[in-house]
């Protein structure tokens, strides 16, 4: 009890960022530097086939486990909005960096609206967004193909967010699992909850993203199921940043072969 009122005090009462684990810090001569962000229930280790293909590039490589997941720090008392894991990336990133300068931020899933917030919170640490399957529900146009779908993500997460405290945990795991690939342990249970909704449901990214003027690369999987995929020129028309789309034949998971694609985008974001 004490130890969670002193947390309170320290980091909500005087603001003071939690420490977020490396997963990866690979390369730290490397003047180029890339910040890797994995997704929701995920951890660092899911960019082991992107820093393969990077690891004798001469770029410096960090993973960080985002609030609640990982190796990071779990406060049972923080709601896990978009603006609390994108603070502690940021201290996160001041702290590993090696070198001084804007950074390419590279996101997958619940990564990406992250990595946004980032861009817009600290645009001078940003110089470019990859953004893999991001999320998006909020903001697409009013066309029915596109009400289905968010809509139906809509009932189905707040439907597990209801029902999850009441199914027993070993039922929960394989349950979630077998549908989405990631296995729920019993001590982010909340943060994963509470991220999902406050950060996922409750997103504004692409109310944001008309204010970043770097380049964006965003990466669609056509077998990903997670995600709404539609006309760029209709999703994105309000943002004035170059923007490339791109596609892959992927579920929502960063396989070996999305792998390579996304280090081929650092590449040639850098031009090394």
């Amino acid at each position: 009890m004490i130890r969670r009122r002193l947390s309170i005090f320290w980091h909500e009462r005087l603001g003071r960022p939690y420490r977020l684990h490396a997963g990866i810090d690979q390369n730290t001569t490397g003047l180029q530097e890339v910040v890797l962000l994995h997704g929701i229930g995920r951890s660092s280790a899911v960019w082991s086939p992107v820093a393969e293909d990077l690891l004798q590039k001469p770029i410096h490589l960090m993973a960080f486990d985002l609030l609640g997941f990982g190796q990071s720090p779990k406060p049972d008392w923080l709601n896990y909005t978009v603006d609390d894991h994108a603070k502690a990336v940021i201290a996160a990133t001041l702290k590993t960096r090696r070198h001084k300068g804007p950074m390419i931020f590279v996101g997958h899933s619940m990564g990406c609206l992250v990595a946004v917030r980032v861009a817009v919170m600290r645009p001078d640490l940003v110089k470019r967004l990859i953004l893999y399957q991001p999320p998006i529900y909020i903001g697409l146009p009013n066309k029915r193909r596109y009400n289905i779908r968010t809509d139906l993500y809509y009932r189905l997460y707040k439907r597990f967010i209801e029902q999850s405290e009441a199914v027993p945990q070993s039922r929960l795991r394989p349950m979630l699992a077998k549908r989405t690939g990631i296995w729920l342990q019993p001590e982010i249970l909340q943060p994963f909850l509470k991220s999902l909704q406050h950060t996922i449901l409750e997103q504004t990214t692409l109310k944001e993203m008309p204010n970043i003027k770097i380049p964006v690369d965003i990466i669609y999987g056509s077998r990903d199921l997670l995600v709404v995929r539609g006309s760029t020129k209709n999703i994105f028309k309000d943002i004035g940043a170059p923007l490339k789309t791109h596609t892959i034949r992927e579920f929502h998971k960063v396989s070996k072969k999305a792998g390579r694609f996304i280090a081929r985008q650092i590449l040639a974001s850098y031009e090394v």
